[in-house]
């Protein structure tokens, strides 16, 4: 009866490591996404860019791209809690949510802005010139037929 009990009590605090371990998990990956939010709003402030809706809910987007893989590997590490004492995948996922959002706050505005012009004006060309894009597209058929003859 006593060994009955010390397991259970073992179990228990195992268990209750295992969820305190995912909390802080979740929450280092919230702290970081409110640093880079934070970050964010004051680039765009000494740089005056406007901040905008479609930003904010950039964010909304991101948590969501964030934690549901989190949750997904949660519910692998429950299942694998019999072997590991510890969340390790989804600790792993928070690692490298973390890394990105650490990268995020390092990069420049100037980075930012070089992308988002390049891309517009990427977008803008193949606008403009459908006929390059075809002459494009006819060349990397060609290019593609070519190395599969070589293949052979």
């Amino acid at each position: 009866m006593i060994s009955t009990m010390l397991t259970q009590i073992i179990e228990e605090m195992e268990m209750r490591e295992f969820v305190i371990r995912l909390v802080f998990t979740y929450a280092a990956v919230i702290v970081a996404m409110i640093i880079d939010f934070i970050s964010g709003l004051r680039k765009a402030q000494k740089a005056h860019i406007a901040t905008t809706s479609r930003g904010y809910k950039m964010t909304c987007t991101k948590a969501y791209q964030y934690f549901f893989p989190m949750l997904c590997l949660t519910c692998v590490d429950v299942i694998g809690s019999v072997v590991l004492s510890y969340p390790a995948f989804t600790m792993i996922m928070a690692a490298f949510n973390i890394f990105c959002e650490w990268k995020s706050v390092l990069e420049s505005t100037a980075d930012k802005k070089k992308m988002r012009d390049l891309g517009s004006a990427l977008l803008s060309v193949l606008e403009e010139k459908p006929e390059f894009v075809k002459t494009m597209l006819h060349f990397l058929k060609d290019d593609d037929s070519k190395d599969d003859e070589e293949d052979k």
